[in-house]
């Protein structure tokens, strides 16, 4: 039998944007997430948002962090990841320094939000294997480096998860043109950047027109990163033979199969 993996509900594609920072233009950016059902990945720094820190943009824009009294309300239905205490450069830092701003973070949102916050995203561009070793030691089930794949395929090190592009790219608008026609399996088409680009750059006509195509797609589905990270583990421990899967996961796995779309149930079997 042919066998072609799905997302939940059978889609054949999944959607994902995350931003970083926390700042007052998330307000709107929510909203226009909640009018088309999508949802979003936020980043934030706990100490940045406490101070409520801000500065003023090359292009004149004032950015500003939201204040702690903002954001369980204005979050809900999204994921909340750790961006670090302070957005500092991460070359600089000892590994007792990366941990603490990343378990101290993690601890505040926590706090804050009520539940477990099990994602994070450096700060600024750079990467090591030491940065992904304090985040599995920090107990977080990935970590988003700032390095662009440019590619549909999901990704494989979930401790070293390049972004599909940033919406500040130029090339960004050919790569979510192409997604509605590309025929990977498990296609994800991931956005990142922030909501004060859309003021500095003037997109935010450009990226509702985005959001409008793509929940207007019944092959699309709207997924967090923790969703995606969680969804694909369990997928890669899915065990496919000639006529039989077997889902051995806590989630339940969707397929192809021939021409018929199935749902493999947790801990059960398809035979064909």
């Amino acid at each position: 039998m042919k066998i072609k993996k799905l997302y939940p509900n059978g889609k054949s594609k999944a959607f994902n944007i995350t931003y970083d920072d926390g700042v007052l233009q998330d307000i709107l950016f929510v909203n226009l997430l909640n009018k088309y059902g999508i949802k979003g990945t936020f980043n934030l720094n706990s100490l940045l948002m406490k101070q409520e820190f801000e500065w003023v943009h090359e292009s004149g824009h004032k950015i500003k962090r939201l204040p702690e009294k903002a954001v369980v309300e204005l979050y809900k239905g999204h994921e909340i990841a750790s961006h670090t205490l302070n957005h500092p450069y991460m070359d600089s830092l000892s590994e007792t320094e990366i941990k603490y701003q990343m378990q101290k973070d993690k601890e505040n949102l926590e706090k804050l939000f009520g539940f477990t916050v099990a994602g994070f995203a450096v700060p600024f561009s750079y990467y090591s294997p030491m940065i992904a070793f304090c985040a599995i030691e920090s107990g977080f089930e990935y970590a988003r480096c700032s390095d662009e794949r440019y590619t549909y395929a999901p990704p494989t090190n979930y401790y070293w998860w390049a972004a599909g592009t940033y919406h500040i790219n130029p090339r960004w608008r050919e790569f979510t043109e192409k997604f509605f026609d590309d025929e990977t399996e498990l296609s994800l088409c991931q956005i990142v950047g922030h909501s004060y680009d859309l003021d500095t750059e003037n997109m935010w006509d450009e990226m509702e027109r985005l959001f409008q195509k793509i929940a207007a797609d019944d092959n699309i589905i709207s997924m967090t990163n923790i969703e995606l990270v969680r969804y694909l583990k369990a997928m890669d421990t899915a065990k496919i033979s000639e006529n039989k899967i077997a889902n051995h996961s806590d989630i339940d796995l969707w397929f192809k199969v021939d021409d018929k779309t199935i749902c493999v149930k947790s801990k059960e079997e398809y035979t064909k």
